[in-house]
């Protein structure tokens, strides 16, 4: 139960009236090692609840240090690697911080900042150091970390911590843990406990598979007769490797009469927070996307994602 984990009360009422009835796998391990004090590694499949597992355990760090005084930072980092997988963390913080009294930031610069490493460091840089500061830090988060440093995130990230104090807690979440992230993490935390749910590198067993070997020429009629199919029924993600093949696919789809909208890195911010809007909301129900600009989605009723590009790397499949 939840109680087994070391949740406070207000946590308890706020997870109630969420419908959270017990936790899943991954925070019934990790979340008492993370109140214990210790550095963690946490491997599980995404939607395995990992954002719980160590939002959890922070609001109890921040309310065990002393109030901030003005011109302090923030005491608790989360950083991932997407401007909306921040939005979405920050999304699920908020329905926290309010009973609990925190102050939660999203920098795309409080007690808590929600932030990616390039935006943090542009926040530490502003206005000569004067913005905010790391002085009060003692609890940092990496999420997604395999798909930060595959977006060469990392001299960033390493950047931060080593501007931040040596008694902090650091906690490391991914849905994959490539070997060659190993050495970089050992090098982050102290004596980690490492918590694995479902191997290192695991597809959702909930999620049914099929693959279609096909000339290049036959993949869009393939993907027509998909989305005849399955678009009645919900919302479907199309993922393809680049930019350019998204704008292409867009108006070939727009032609043959399918409303959809695109989501890539060469779309304004603006554009992108509403067409993520307008697909959560199922006001548009096919979306055409690359693998970093959909990272953190989280889209009820999703039914079909279609790998319309296959994705080089195993661990991008299993994101997606």
């Amino acid at each position: 139960t939840w109680a087994h984990c070391g949740v406070s009360k207000k946590e308890l009422d706020v997870l109630k009236k969420q419908n959270f009835e017990k936790p899943t796998p991954i925070q019934c391990q990790a979340i008492p090692a993370i109140m214990s004090g210790r550095d963690l590694i946490g491997i599980a499949k995404t939607g395995s609840g990992k954002t719980l597992a160590f939002i959890l355990p922070m609001f109890r760090h921040i309310l065990d240090q002393p109030a901030l005084d003005d011109g302090d930072g923030p005491i608790a980092i989360i950083m991932a690697p997407t401007r909306e997988l921040c939005m979405q963390i920050g999304k699920d913080i908020r329905k926290f911080s309010k009973p609990l009294g925190l102050h939660p930031v999203c920098v795309y610069g409080a007690e808590i900042i929600v932030c990616t490493p390039g935006r943090m460091i542009d926040m530490l840089a502003a206005n000569n150091g004067r913005v905010t500061n790391l002085r009060r830090v003692t609890y940092i988060v990496l999420d997604e970390a395999d798909r930060m440093f595959d977006m060469g995130f990392e001299p960033q990230v390493m950047r931060i911590i080593d501007n931040i104090r040596p008694d902090r807690q650091t906690v490391m979440f991914s849905a994959t843990f490539p070997r060659q992230m190993e050495a970089l993490a050992r090098r982050i935390l102290k004596k980690p406990i490492e918590v694995i749910v479902g191997g290192k590198s695991v597809v959702c067993k909930d999620v049914e598979q099929h693959v279609a070997i096909l000339e290049d020429d036959a993949k869009f009629f393939k993907l027509l007769e998909l989305l005849g199919n399955y678009q009645e029924h919900g919302s479907i993600i199309v993922f393809v490797d680049k930019q350019e093949n998204a704008d292409i696919l867009l108006k070939d789809l727009m032609k043959a009469s399918y409303p959809c909208l695109n989501l890539h890195g060469g779309i304004d911010q603006y554009d992108r927070d509403s067409t993520i809007v307008d697909f959560k909301s199922g006001r548009v129900r096919l979306l055409i996307a690359t693998s970093v600009a959909a990272r953190g989605l989280d889209v009820k009723e999703l039914i079909l994602v279609v790998n319309y590009d296959v994705p080089n790397h195993y661990e991008d499949y299993v994101h997606r």
